[in-house]
């Protein structure tokens, strides 16, 4: 005989935090997604330039970046590669609704812009941002803050 009332089991898991009706994404799934990004972006940038100095690649990094993460994080559909892979997406945190490619550019340059010039000061903000939605009880990366999304399970 169970102590649990009715079919409830101890392992269950019960409905996490939602915004606008969907679940939020888990931390994991949005770090899972982000090393799909690094691969697919940043592993051949960092080949097509290596030839320049360290302001030029940061500079071709930022515009890169922008484009790509503005462009599909802003999409009707949300969601670059690794999102597609992870089945997560990218919505405003007020309408639920796409993001659009604005705020999508922003949510993309803020921790991009603090990051790439200060390497010490780079990594701690790379980390803090990266690591935020574990204790955010809407599960909101600072950048999600700045831009006003979130990241929910694609349906």
């Amino acid at each position: 005989m169970s102590a649990m009332p009715g079919n409830e089991q101890l392992w269950e898991r019960s409905a996490g935090p939602e915004a606008n009706g969907v679940p939020l994404a888990d931390w994991w799934r949005r770090a899972a997604a982000m090393v799909i990004d690094t691969a697919v972006l940043w592993i051949p940038l960092m080949f097509a330039t290596h030839s320049m100095g360290r302001p030029g690649r940061i500079g071709v990094g930022l515009v890169v970046g922008t484009v790509y993460f503005s462009l599909l994080n802003g999409s009707g559909r949300g969601q670059t590669l690794g999102k597609m892979v992870w089945n997560i997406r990218v919505r405003s945190a007020a309408t639920g609704g796409p993001l659009g490619p604005a705020k999508a550019a922003v949510r993309y340059i803020v921790p991009a812009a603090l990051a790439s010039p200060i390497p010490i000061l780079g990594l701690f903000v790379w980390l803090t941002d990266g690591l935020w939605p574990l204790w955010d009880r809407r599960r909101q990366a600072l950048h999600d803050k700045v831009a006003g999304s979130v990241v929910v399970a694609a349906s």
